[in-house]
């Protein structure tokens, strides 16, 4: 139960808050203009799209708050030692509008590798308002997380699932993402 307390408080105090920020990169598309592949992590459902990103990238808030014609790049984690910190994003792009308003909330599940939940949460903020600029722009959730692996966390794959909910089109993108948490002493280099 500690752990549980431990990530509702990560949640909490490393919990970002963007509102309105966005990158001009439209929807996980090549240059050419043709979609980026599915993936687990990555989809694409009625032309609403999402994807889930697990970073060691602590400075991805500097990263991200740069103009909307910069497209931001950041490294992916698939694992992390003790000590050691990551950055859960969830992005999104083309919510459907009503009246100039978009309504997109997600559900946030942590999975350690015994299979319990360190967190569970449903319909957190992803974004709500008015959208500012073209609905196609990527643009980063209003909650984001993050992890640090504490030495009494088990060693092995954590999981992350979240599920992204544009409430105006009544479409659920499902999305996991994997990351191993090393034995104490292993570095992630």
């Amino acid at each position: 139960m500690q752990g549980s307390k431990r990530w509702v408080a990560g949640a909490v105090l490393l919990a970002c808050i963007v509102v309105g920020g966005q990158a001009g990169a439209q929807a996980w598309r090549a240059p050419d203009g043709t979609p980026g592949p599915s993936s687990e992590s990555r989809k694409e459902i009625g032309g609403f799209s999402a994807m889930l990103l697990v970073t060691p990238d602590m400075d991805w808030q500097d990263k991200w708050d740069t103009p909307p014609d910069v497209i931001p790049h950041f490294r992916e984690a698939d694992r992390v030692a003790r000590d050691e910190r990551l950055a859960i994003l969830i992005f999104f792009a083309n919510p459907a509008a009503v009246d100039g308003r978009a309504d997109t909330v997600l559900d946030l599940r942590v999975v350690q590798p015994d299979g319990k939940a360190q967190l569970d949460v449903q319909d957190v903020a992803c974004f709500s308002g008015v959208l500012q600029g073209d609905p196609t722009n990527v643009r980063l959730c209003e909650t984001s997380l993050g992890y640090i692996a504490d030495p009494d966390d088990l060693s092995g794959q954590w999981r992350v699932e979240v599920v992204v909910k544009d409430r105006q089109r009544k479409i659920e993108i499902p999305l996991q993402t994997r990351f191993q948490v090393l034995d104490p002493g292993v570095r992630a280099d």
